[in-house]
């Protein structure tokens, strides 16, 4: 029986220079992915918008999600402790 779950995360950033950081930081995390997983990222202006299809379990879906989630995080702490 084959799965299919779908999920859209949007990011919401206070300024383009800080989403475009973040898009750029987290292209390379998305390739390869696993089979089954499918992830398109949009960044327009100062969203990036997270399209997921997945044919594994939700649990994989969920873990996808919490992943680009901490790494956006991480990289946004990042910026913002260098801005002086």
């Amino acid at each position: 029986m084959e799965i299919l779950s779908e999920a859209e995360l949007r990011l919401t950033f206070e300024n383009e220079e800080e989403a475009e950081i973040i898009a750029k930081s987290l292209e390379p995390d998305n390739r390869p992915l696993p089979k089954g997983l499918m992830l398109k990222m949009i960044h327009d202006g100062n969203v990036i918008l997270f399209k997921i299809k997945c044919e594994r379990s939700v649990r994989s879906l969920l873990t996808t999600m919490d992943d680009i989630l901490c790494m956006a995080n991480l990289a946004l702490k990042t910026i913002r402790s260098l801005k002086i």
